[in-house]
């Protein structure tokens, strides 16, 4: 029984035919009922949501079962994430659709879980002892999906040997700054068949020339934040200069007036322009320099680089810039109602065990029964 969200048996139906699309990838009878057990589990209302309450909810004796899930069963969460891609894009894809990266911290004590030590933990706002998962999510007109999350392995994690043998992280799957992370992550969904024309991100990708050029070399597109201490150089002058000091000339009516995002308090308007650029850290040629300022603060200002074609409207790379925010509300809401944060396992395999179920759990949740995620807000 699906623990506080049973419905109706047009629910359970649902759920059943979902988890269905993924039986082929458990040889065994016992975790393919264990990841169905699991993600009811992670879809109830219970507090926290690790392996010990979850064997509580789901009426088991002991959390031995969820913990050989996670540790010890014979099975590959990679094939389960490409067949949720592919069921991800079959429900929402859209020729013009945009991936969003962005990086979540998940904060935990000591020193023995993968990748974990002190470093930013934006769901905290500061330095502290974390893990970091480097996010993809998926997002059109039809509705929005987490398609993959990965976990960022420290380099001084990577230079020991036992340490990282002793939480069990694959040999080749060692250091990547989290712009390369990003950049497999979308070759992988590519790959994968997944329609992804546009990439968002904040100034930690988008001040990667690397993952710019892999991503024009891709025929597609990015709209991603830089910093201000980025250079550019304008078409009409003859040195490239700090992106702040590239806007400074331009006058008042240079900028237009949108209202593209909506917060809590309704609509919210920003000043805007884009102008052409080129950028001296990459090969890519003219681009765009995208620009919001505040209209309460004119010091509040954002900056954008993307390779749009010229003629994109101004319009579009503005939707692509903010759509970069809704990977903020799918954190939140798996955090919420699929206990994205509350694991408790140190090895680097249980970690995407529980990711992906998560991803699942969530993708079925607001994909297929979002009148569920409407009640449970």
């Amino acid at each position: 029984m699906m623990p506080e969200i049973t419905l109706s048996q047009t629910i359970k139906t649902s759920f059943d035919d979902f988890h269905k699309e993924f039986r082929a990838y458990f040889k065994r009878s016992e975790p393919r009922k264990g990841v169905a057990d699991y993600m009811r589990g992670l879809l109830s209302d219970t507090k926290r949501k690790n392996s010990w309450q979850l064997s509580e909810t789901m009426g088991a004796k002991d959390p031995q079962g969820f913990q050989r899930l996670l540790y010890e069963a014979k099975w590959e969460h990679e094939p389960v994430l490409k067949h949720l891609q592919r069921l991800v894009a079959a429900k929402i894809g859209q020729p013009t659709g945009i991936g969003v990266i962005d990086e979540t911290g998940y904060p935990k004590k000591g020193e023995k879980s993968a990748g974990v030590k002190r470093q930013y933990c934006g769901r905290l706002g500061k330095i502290e002892n974390c893990q970091v998962g480097v996010g993809l999510g998926y997002i059109t007109p039809q509705g929005r999906a987490f398609i993959d999350q990965r976990l960022y392995i420290p380099q001084d994690w990577c230079a020991d040997q036992a340490r990282c043998d002793e939480a069990h992280i694959p040999a080749d799957r060692r250091f990547q700054t989290k712009p390369q992370m990003a950049e497999q992550m979308l070759m992988d969904a590519w790959h994968n068949g997944v329609p992804i024309q546009w990439v968002s991100a904040d100034t930690v990708y988008g001040n990667s020339s690397t993952l710019r050029e892999a991503i024009a070399a891709a025929n597609r597109y990015y709209v991603m934040g830089i910093t201000p201490n980025q250079r550019v150089q304008r078409l009409d002058v003859s040195q490239p200069e700090k992106v702040a000091q590239a806007v400074a000339p331009l006058s008042a009516h240079d900028w237009q007036r949108l209202g593209m995002a909506w917060g809590e308090q309704g609509e919210q308007l920003y000043d805007w322009l884009a102008l052409r650029v080129t950028s001296p850290t990459d090969s890519l040629g003219e681009q765009w320099l995208l620009i919001r300022r505040s209209l309460h603060d004119p010091d509040e200002v954002y900056y954008f680089l993307s390779n749009a074609p010229v003629d994109t409207p101004l319009t579009i790379l503005v939707t692509v810039a903010l759509a970069r925010h809704q990977i903020e509300q799918l954190f939140e809401e798996a955090k919420s109602h699929a206990g994205m944060a509350d694991y408790e396992v140190r090895h680097w395999h249980s970690w995407h065990r529980h990711m992906t179920m998560v991803m699942m759990a969530h993708t079925w949740l607001t994909l297929f029964q979002p009148a569920l995620l409407s009640e449970k807000k």
